[in-house]
C-alpha cells in the first residue's frame, strides 16, 4: 500500500468521524440529552467550533429542550459536500503532474 493511499484512507476516516460526530450532536439535540454528562459533554466541545460558524440558523431555537438545530444539520451536510470537491480537484491536480 502506497503512501497517498493510505492518507487517502486517512482522509476518509477523519471525514467520517466528524460526520458521525455531527450526526450524534444532531441525534443528543433532538432527544434533549443532558449536557453535563460527561459523553454528551464530550460530543457539544468537539463539535461545537464545526457549527459556530453557521449558529444565525439556530437564532430563533429555543436555548433547553429539545431542539432541531439547523446549524448542525447544514454543516452535516456541507462537510462530505466540500471533502468530495476537496478530494476531486486533488486527484485532477495529482493527474496533471504525472
Amino acid at each position: 500500500m502506497n503512501l497517498r493511499l493510505k492518507a487517502d484512507l486517512l482522509l476518509v476516516y477523519l471525514v467520517s468521524a466528524i460526520e458521525a460526530l455531527l450526526l450524534t450532536r444532531l441525534v443528543l439535540k433532538l432527544f434533549a440529552a443532558r449536557p453535563d454528562h460527561p459523553v454528551v459533554g464530550f460530543v457539544f466541545a468537539a463539535t461545537s467550533p464545526l457549527i459556530r460558524p453557521l449558529a444565525f440558523f439556530d437564532a430563533s431555537q429555543p436555548r433547553f429542550g429539545a431542539v432541531l438545530e439547523f446549524s448542525t444539520l447544514a454543516c452535516a451536510l456541507v462537510v462530505p459536500v466540500l471533502w468530495m470537491v476537496g478530494f476531486a480537484a486533488y486527484k485532477r491536480i495529482a493527474i496533471m503532474r504525472v
